[in-house]
């Protein structure tokens, strides 16, 4: 998160600034074209953009590096370190970041207002007091398409040949666009990634309440104490089966990997109590003679297909190799479920039955239940799957508030780049606009005019964001879940939907305050002469 995210947003910021500072400079062509002709040096001519560009600039980084250094670091640890025993966390402050920081920021400010200046203040003042000229008109590439061009009105036209008149600007526009759109989208996504995953683990995937283990010897008195506790009135049902804890080293720092492995010994199923299938084909996955289903997380750690052989390490410190017959989907812990044949030739001894896979009637109060069994004194220990659900639940919510912030930022920015760009192009293009206002065209023909080419490059951009948002997604889901958990990689279709019609509701409110400001233009004086 803390690679990917900086670089976007401080990328997307640049461009506003570089755009900002470049239309400045230009806005103040005649000035700086009075004050050479008044004798002073192109020194103090440039004083007064270094001053305002650095003195924003520093002014910017100093605010977000104060939240940078103190709210951020603060929210990503209480989410990732919630419900865990870390706390108090430590600040910590880099010069180095924050001076790579301040020079950039300085670069796409002061360098880029320096470098619009050089070119103005080589000019003569006779030349700068005059407005800059308009881009000559050419023909474009999709005049060639002559079929095609013919069927485009006169304002479509227009509007081809403005989009390819003025390069850089539609690059800015496309690219600010799809940059907001695109931290959209991995926004949205990594929300629909962490909802539902504890009820599609504990709900569809495992449906069983606890799993109790069993000690290793137990007195008569405790058998029958079990067997009356699972008979009891409270349990809908339970199954038996072995349950064995292996560990294998596995992920980016070689950790050990706690391994669930579970045989059922009453039949070669655990229908009923653990839904075996592949996510992506939805297909269900039978335990075969040989060989074993394992979960897709653990897959992925041991670049494990179908097909291929895995060694785990077992209690006893023994390494056992395993066929991979199938890979399930699941979220939560790494597991390896196994036939009682295939274990028996994976581990050259019968699965004896260890544990129970128990589910409550409905309305029955878990812990109570769970404090009967462990008073028989036949158990180990016990896994409820509610209290892995509160934990998982709390966590991405956590997570989820990170996200809705970033969301927000994304939206912000979006905000700001469309206004920005927009208002650069109105104000660039005044005297054109005023021009065909007095030529006959109406208000909203003059806005259309002009909004078509942002309405054009909007769509552009929306459409790269979704490549950039589904890159960044996949990139993001599979770095930010720790080695025994992995997020829903599917992206709902309302993702997509969101996160277009949030620049779209952007760029149609910016073009109703562009409208007045269009509607207001005194044509006389935006066409007088400056001679």
């Amino acid at each position: 998160m803390a690679n990917v995210f900086p670089v976007l947003l401080f990328a997307i910021a640049a461009l506003v600034s570089l755009t900002t500072m470049t239309r400045f400079v230009e806005e103040e062509r005649i000035s700086i074209g009075t004050f050479k002709a008044l004798g002073y040096s192109n020194r103090d001519a440039a004083l007064k953009f270094i001053l305002f560009s650095a003195s924003a600039s520093l002014l910017g980084v100093g605010i977000g590096a104060t939240g940078g250094y103190t709210f951020l670091p603060k929210m990503i640890f209480e989410a990732y370190a919630a419900n865990s025993t870390i706390s108090n966390c430590q600040l910590l402050f880099n010069w180095q970041i924050l001076l790579l920081t301040t020079v950039i920021a300085l670069a796409c400010t002061t360098g880029a207002a320096l470098l619009v200046l050089r070119r103005d203040l080589a000019d003569k003042p006779a030349s700068l007091l005059l407005p800059k000229p308009p881009k000559n008109g050419s023909r474009i590439l999709l005049e060639r398409f002559t079929p095609l061009w013919k069927q485009l009105s006169f304002n479509y036209k227009v509007t081809m040949r403005n989009l390819f008149r003025y390069k850089s600007r539609a690059f800015m526009t496309i690219f600010g666009v799809a940059g907001c759109c695109g931290l959209l989208v991995m926004g949205f996504g990594i929300q629909d990634s962490l909802s539902g995953i504890s009820n599609i683990e504990y709900s569809r995937i495992i449906t069983y309440d606890l799993i109790a283990v069993k000690k290793k010897a137990l007195t008569n008195t405790q058998k029958d104490k079990l067997d009356s506790a699972l008979s009891s009135e409270s349990v809908k049902k339970h199954a038996s089966v072995h349950f064995e804890e292996l560990t294998k080293k596995a992920g980016s720092d070689a950790t050990d990997q706690s391994i669930s492995l579970v045989v059922p010994t009453s039949g070669q199923s655990l229908s009923g109590y653990i839904s075996l299938k592949n996510r992506a084909s939805g297909q269900k996955l039978p335990l075969q003679d040989k060989g074993a289903v394992i979960s897709e997380k653990l897959a992925k750690l041991l670049n494990a297909k179908v097909g291929s052989y895995i060694k785990l390490e077992d209690e006893g410190g023994d390494y056992r190799k395993i066929k991979v017959t199938g890979i399930c989907e699941m979220y939560i812990g790494h597991y390896v479920f196994m036939s009682k044949s295939a274990y028996k030739q994976a581990f050259g001894e019968k699965a004896a039955a260890n544990a129970q896979l128990i589910t409550l009637k409905k309305g029955q109060s878990l812990a109570k239940y769970s404090k009967k069994l462990m008073k028989t004194g036949a158990v180990q220990g016990i896994n409820q799957n509610t209290s892995n659900k509160e934990t998982i639940d709390n966590i991405m919510g956590s997570l989820n508030k990170v996200m809705i912030i970033l969301i927000g930022m994304a939206t912000l920015l979006a905000l700001v780049v469309i206004y920005n760009l927009s208002n650069i192009n109105v104000e660039e293009r005044i005297r054109e606009l005023s021009t065909i206002k007095v030529l006959g065209f109406f208000d909203q023909e003059t806005t259309l005019y002009i909004y078509r080419e942002t309405i054009i490059l909007s769509i552009i951009g929306i459409l790269c964001g979704y490549l950039a948002g589904i890159g960044l997604h996949n990139f993001i889901i599979t770095s930010l879940p720790p080695d025994n958990a992995m997020f829903d990689p599917e992206m709902k279709a309302s993702n997509f939907l969101y996160s277009a019609l949030i620049p779209a509701a952007i760029t149609a409110l910016v073009a109703l305050i562009m409208h007045k400001k269009i509607k207001s233009v005194n044509m006389l004086d935006a066409l007088k002469s400056v001679d």
